[in-house]
């Protein structure tokens, strides 16, 4: 039996959440949106990258505040759901792209803020990640990563990510807090 890619698991898991994902109440919660923008200083000219982007709940979110966003994912059914939400919500200022946020297609400083919301713990490498995103963020901007994380316990970190794993085979492991 040939064992899934990380990428297969990836796109098997997000294709069929694709709708439930992008609508469950903590990922669409409005306060919780309204904190991440506030919180990233984002202003009517700044111009965001959404890293992992999901269903573009928070890239909408953003885009009703700044000049412009790109959400990026690599899961087509994530992005069509993108698409559809800033449809329903009347957004125009988004732009839409697949694509391996390992390595971004984008050139060195081209936005003023880079944002990930519930995406680290899927990377096999955060950190090639998280170089990416301060590549692409221009000189003063903002490179904001929000994500759940594990125990600074290891037996309680190692259960969470195997509790996590069981539920979503495309877990691979929430970092401690100082992590």
């Amino acid at each position: 039996m040939i064992r899934p890619s990380h990428k297969d698991l990836i796109l098997d898991q997000f294709t069929r959440q694709a709708t439930p994902f992008s609508t469950a109440g903590p990922i669409t919660d409005a306060a919780a949106l309204k904190l991440i923008v506030a919180t990233s200083g984002a202003n009517a000219t700044d111009t965001v990258l959404d890293v992992a982007c999901g269903g573009g709940v928070v890239a909408c979110a953003f885009a009703q505040c700044v000049k412009h966003v790109t959400g990026i994912d690599m899961t087509p059914a994530m992005l069509a759901r993108s698409a559809e939400y800033a449809r329903e919500l009347r957004l125009i200022n988004l732009t839409w792209q697949q694509g391996d946020v390992t390595s971004l297609p984008f050139e060195d400083g081209t936005f003023s803020i880079v944002f990930t919301r519930f995406s680290f713990h899927h990377f096999p490498d955060p950190l090639a990640v998280l170089q990416e995103m301060v590549r692409v963020c221009a000189a003063g901007g903002r490179v904001v990563v929000c994500d759940m994380y594990a125990s600074v316990d290891p037996v309680k970190a190692a259960t969470w990510n195997r509790l996590e794993k069981l539920r979503d085979p495309s877990h691979v492991r929430c970092m401690s807090l100082p992590e």
